[in-house]
């Protein structure tokens, strides 16, 4: 079996993966994602998945690199890490009690055989209306500034801040549609 490889240095991703029972380097993939070019959002997220996975890809002949990207889209922005706790409140005030969508663009890749499978998944997140008080709690007691739209739904305190979920529930909480990385991997295994 070819060596697995994760371009990302995404815990959740990485956790998600070892629930596979399979060995797994990581190699995060050094990209300027500012310099993909995208048609929207959805093209976005799919385009710098495979922008990270070709970028490992050019230095491995016999493995199946996984890459991913998340991000939020809300009344036509695309939320993306915040920079400062400032940011992360305005990006929390901004969601509150909206519907948003999650997209996680993935990309799997098989160097030896180039097969490749890559898209994007969409989930629909409804945000609770969260007070002032949530808000500053939560800014002040979690990683912020390390996540999309400055929340993660990976974690507990994450899940308290949403209402509602449409879509595939590991591309939302991991940033990896396990279930196509299944499908992705049977062949090989």
């Amino acid at each position: 079996m070819p060596k697995i490889i994760l371009a990302s240095q995404s815990k959740q991703r990485l956790n998600l993966v070892k629930t596979l029972n399979l060995p797994i380097e990581i190699l995060p993939a050094d990209i300027d994602e500012q310099a993909v070019l995208f048609f929207d959002q959805y093209d976005k997220a799919e385009k710098i998945a495979l922008a990270k996975a070709q970028k490992v890809a050019e230095t491995e002949n016999d493995a199946i690199i996984i890459a991913a990207d998340t991000f939020c889209y809300l009344q036509g922005k695309i939320l993306e890490k915040p920079k400062t706790l400032d940011e992360a409140r305005e990006m929390l005030h901004f969601q509150s009690g909206q519907k948003i969508e999650v997209l996680t663009g993935y990309a799997f890749l098989n160097t030896k055989t180039n097969l490749s499978k890559s898209g994007c998944e969409k989930i629909l997140v409804e945000m609770r209306r969260l007070s002032e008080a949530e808000i500053e709690r939560y800014v002040n007691t979690e990683p912020v500034l390390t996540w999309s739209a400055a929340f993660s739904p990976a974690y507990d305190s994450g899940m308290a801040l949403i209402k509602n979920i449409k879509g595939n529930l590991t591309a939302f909480t991991h940033g990896l549609p396990i279930d196509l990385l299944v499908n992705f991997l049977e062949p090989v295994r």
